[in-house]
């Protein structure tokens, strides 16, 4: 932004003395004093340079000259010195170029329109002009460095978005500087001659984006001004494109256009200044102070140049201490930004603090009502507790009467069952009892015939053919087989009967609490033999029982149910499928791992549908007539089972048949 300012206000100098036509020659006679001329914008300007003085070399001190043709004094083409490319016969930043007798034409190329500084010295005037403005310039560039990594330190520390477009609008006016003043190609890139071209537009274009881009959020111009924020938005929006065409390669459109945007929009942030300032915008005063000081340094360069002013080093290097100048007033003024951060942090806090007090006086009111309410609803809640203690109580007693009327109903038909089975092998004694004791009868009526008999008796002869006529009569050998058969019968009653009572005594552990070891094939054997008349030869039972099957510990009786209740309903679905008498069946199988026993109950009955398959275990659900069942028979299942930590799956298809899988544990 310096540079174009400077450029743009020497450039009217410049055009109001009307020396910029190309086909003008400039004769310089130059001495050891600086002579300063300017140069247009053309493809080459001539200057013919001559001298009184017995000196070396023609310094000029205008780097940023695109290139320099020497030719010699017959006019052929000698050389040409280009930024990249300066004479380094002496190691400064300037173009030297040797002092020859009668003269030195050259031809002095430029895009951009400048200042030119010329004189004639020796290697030592040189080293001693050089070396102040080293120091001059180690100076500028040390205090550029200083506040570029005091406000980088501030950027990290408070993470405002101005501070970071400040280090790069330092940075990039620092290495503005640097390049006008020559030390780019001398010191920093050297021959890179990319930079050596395009160093001016990169710099000098940045320089004045993030000028503004620093002004819009120093100033807070959306906040502030809007209309003026999205002016300033489009002058950054131009200053990019000057920076791409500059790269580009579009030197002179980008020079053109940076030169505008540089001087419309310095006019703008100075009115917008004082505008901003007017309106009591305390960092708006504080930025017109800053930049004020720089316009007054660019000015007082600008009157050096056409004489107003003595040339000194004042004048000379005023743009160098007007940014210096600014860059500190700068930092003050952001200096002064995070005193009114913190008054601002500060009154954010104290306004929540008294948000959080408000908050905390409405919590305590709301505890208070929230208290009140609790406890009247803590007082309904155990009201309704009560009411609920009182009705599960009721519901536990109803479930219990119901599992006990569930389990009298199977009581009652197992006892049904019982009386019908014991009832058979008593049929088979008390049947047989009356013609055995006739049989017996006949027998000893023989024996007593035989015993009576004396031989020495004259009538022995005719009692023995009596005795043997009533052996005939009575069918003796008949009788002995009928007696056979009759004691045979009456020990298979009897047989049964036994079997009876020992099925009725496994089965008899219904209720038992306690843990005992238990043969399953044998709870199995004695539901079968409780339900032997129930399944009345309509159903086959196929037994594939385990042999060796281990004990396991579990409440046998509770067992016995599960298995009467399953069998039951198997027996039930086999029944009322369509099966022919002598298809119908129910499968019985055991077996049994290192950790458990398994019990596989299936028949080829009715099946389940997959509509009510998940509905089987619940309580209450059943499939028959209403008075049949009181649908507690499987949920019973479920409990016993989840008592003895057993799992039950059933598999079925309707129309095919059911199959359950009882898993038992080995040990409880």
């Amino acid at each position: 932004m310096r540079l174009i300012l400077s450029i743009l206000l020497g450039s009217i100098v410049v055009l109001s003395n009307g020396v910029f036509c190309q086909s003008d020659t400039l004769y310089l006679d130059l001495a050891p004093e600086v002579t300063v001329f300017p140069l247009g914008v053309m493809k080459g300007q001539s200057v013919i340079l001559k001298t009184e003085f017995d000196r070396e070399y023609y310094v000029i001190e205008s780097p940023i000259l695109d290139s320099i043709q020497i030719f010699t004094s017959s006019g052929l083409f000698d050389k040409t010195l280009t930024e990249s490319q300066p004479s380094r016969d002496i190691p400064v930043p300037y173009y030297l170029i040797p002092v020859i007798e009668g003269g030195t034409e050259v031809k002095m190329h430029s895009v951009d329109p400048v200042i030119v500084e010329a004189q004639v010295l020796n290697r030592d005037e040189i080293l001693l002009k050089t070396g102040t403005k080293n120091m001059l310039m180690g100076g500028y560039c040390g205090l550029m460095l200083v506040m570029f990594l005091y406000n980088l330190f501030l950027f990290l520390s408070v993470r405002d978005k101005v501070y970071l477009y400040y280090i790069l609008y330092i940075l990039f006016v620092g290495l503005t500087q640097v390049t006008i003043q020559g030390y780019g190609n001398f010191i920093l890139w050297g021959e890179w001659s990319y930079l050596s071209e395009k160093s001016l537009y990169i710099f000098g274009g940045a320089s004045g984006v993030f000028t503004l881009a620093f002004f819009r959020e120093f100033l807070k111009t959306r906040v502030n001004s809007p209309k003026l924020d999205l002016v300033v938005r489009g002058f950054i929006a131009v200053g990019i494109i000057a920076i791409l065409l500059g790269v580009s390669g579009f030197h002179e459109i980008s020079y053109r256009l940076i030169d505008i945007n540089a001087g419309v929009g310095a006019l703008v942030i100075l009115i917008s200044s004082i505008f901003l300032a007017k309106n009591n915008v305390t960092s708006a005063r504080l930025f017109l102070i800053a930049w004020s000081v720089f316009l007054l340094a660019v000015l007082i360069f600008v009157l050096k140049d056409v004489g107003v002013f003595e040339y000194n080093w004042i004048t000379k290097y005023a743009l160098i201490l007007g940014s210096a100048i600014e860059v500190i007033l700068l930092s003050f003024a952001l200096a002064d930004r995070i005193n009114q951060l913190k008054k601002e942090k500060e009154i954010e806090q104290a306004a929540r603090i008294e948000a959080i007090e408000e908050n905390e006086r409405i919590i305590t009111q709301q505890n208070v009502i929230l208290e009140a309410k609790v406890e009247e609803r803590t007082k309904e809640l155990e009201t309704s507790n009560y009411e609920l203690q009182n009705t599960l109580g009721e519901l536990q007693s109803t479930q219990s009467q119901l599992v006990e009327a569930e389990k009298m109903a199977s009581l009652g038909q197992m006892t049904a069952g019982i009386a019908h089975e014991l009832n058979n092998p008593i049929n088979f004694v008390s049947s047989n009892i009356s013609p055995l004791a006739r049989d017996i009868e006949d027998v000893m009526e023989v024996l007593d015939k035989y015993e009576s008999l004396d031989p020495e008796k004259d009538d022995f002869k005719l009692e023995w053919e009596s005795t043997n006529e009533l052996k005939e009569e009575i069918e003796l050998d008949y009788v002995k087989g009928e007696i056979k058969q009759l004691l045979e019968g009456i020990q298979e009653g009897a047989t049964r009967t036994a079997e009876i009572v020992k099925g009725l005594r496994v089965f008899s552990r219904l209720d038992e609490d306690a843990l005992k070891k238990a043969d399953i094939n044998e709870c199995l054997e004695a539901t079968l033999v409780i339900l032997k008349s129930s399944i009345n030869k309509q159903v086959e039972v196929r037994k594939k029982l385990a042999v060796g099957l281990p004990e396991i510990n579990c409440y046998p009786g509770k067992l016995n149910q599960v298995f009467v209740n399953i069998i039951t309903n198997g027996v039930q679905a086999t029944m009322d499928s369509k099966n022919k008498k002598d298809e119908r069946f129910v499968e019985i199988e055991t077996s049994y791992t290192d950790q458990q026993v398994l019990v596989r109950i299936a028949d080829n009955g009715v099946g389940i549908p997959a509509a009510i398959k998940q509905k089987i275990f619940d309580p209450f659900f059943t499939t028959k007539e209403v008075g049949e069942g009181t649908g507690l028979g499987l949920s019973i299942v479920l409990g016993i089972m989840n008592a003895h930590k057993g799992k039950i799956e059933v598999n079925t298809q309707e129309g095919v048949g059911t199959e359950f899988l009882l898993t038992l544990p080995r040990t409880l």
